[in-house]
């Protein structure tokens, strides 16, 4: 597979999962969202889970906790948008599992990270803390903590993923059953609060809601997809390209005040991913 290829292919899930949350952190219902976000993925894919092989018992255990844990993920972005910036809170939770994963690689996997991508990755991470960072007068450490957890969230279910995609006899059979089912959880949660979710829907939460539906898979499903070429670490660290786009949209979409001062370590972000590229 040409590696420009593989690279315009994260770039493309990168754009698609900043525009995800952006318009989950401008939005009232962002429950709802997902709750009808989940319901076009299921019509979606239920399909094209009927042109692939069944799962084995082994690849079902690793979809049934991949839906769990994106689930939860889902549900923890959230919360955590409710005490801080996209711009704080993004960084932190795609640096740290970009970092994680970087060194679970290393110790763990099969995968072969040259010195180089490491520094690369290293630099990715640097910069989004840095972004994080830039108002240190007003830290915000509730939203620190959360975007943490996201990142310890983040990290499990890419492994997941990247090794379901990798075992599975047929790669689309994982990734169109992962695909189905992982917002069943959040689908299910926004049918118990009365003053979000599903029981608050109207027409426009219905369009943001496909919209959703569109990106949102395309944000993953390309990234789960390249894992079968390229190193998790690799994968997760140029689609963090994403960090741009949702410093930009916290600027000039959400009108965050503090957004502005997180463009310049941006460029640490660029130049590591640049650097990837050449190692793909």
């Amino acid at each position: 597979m040409p590696n420009y290829f593989l690279f315009s292919l994260l770039l493309i899930a990168a754009l698609s999962h900043a525009i995800c949350h952006s318009i989950l952190k401008n939005n009232k219902n962002p429950l709802g969202i997902l709750g009808v976000t989940s319901v076009f993925e299921i019509i979606i894919f239920i399909p094209l889970v009927l042109t692939v092989p069944f799962p084995t018992a082994y690849i079902w255990i690793l979809i049934i906790v991949s839906a769990l844990l994106h689930g939860l993920y889902r549900l923890l972005v959230i919360y955590s948008y409710k005490y801080g910036d996209l711009s704080f809170i993004y960084p932190i939770a795609r640096g740290s599992s970009s970092l994680f994963l970087a060194i679970i690689s290393l110790i763990y996997l099969t995968d072969k990270i040259s010195l180089i991508g490491f520094i690369a990755i290293l630099l990715v991470c640097l910069g989004l803390f840095l972004i994080s960072y830039a108002d240190r007068l007003k830290f915000n450490y509730s939203a620190f903590g959360l975007g943490f957890l996201t990142a310890i969230m983040i990290t499990t279910y890419t492994l997941v993923d990247g090794i379901g995609v990798r075992h599975s006899e047929n790669p689309y059979t994982f990734l169109y059953w992962m695909l189905l089912l992982n917002g069943t959880p959040a689908l299910v949660a926004s049918f118990f609060f009365k003053n979000n979710g599903l029981r608050m829907i109207n027409k426009d939460l219905v369009l943001t809601g496909l919209a959703f539906g569109i990106l949102a898979p395309l944000a993953y499903g390309l990234a789960v997809w390249c894992m079968q070429y390229l190193p998790i670490a690799y994968v997760s660290s140029i689609r963090e390209t994403s960090i741009i786009f949702a410093t930009v949209m916290g600027l000039f979409i959400l009108k965050e005040n503090t957004a502005s001062k997180r463009i310049g370590p941006s460029i640490f972000v660029v130049i590591g991913i640049s650097l990837l590229y050449f190692q793909i």
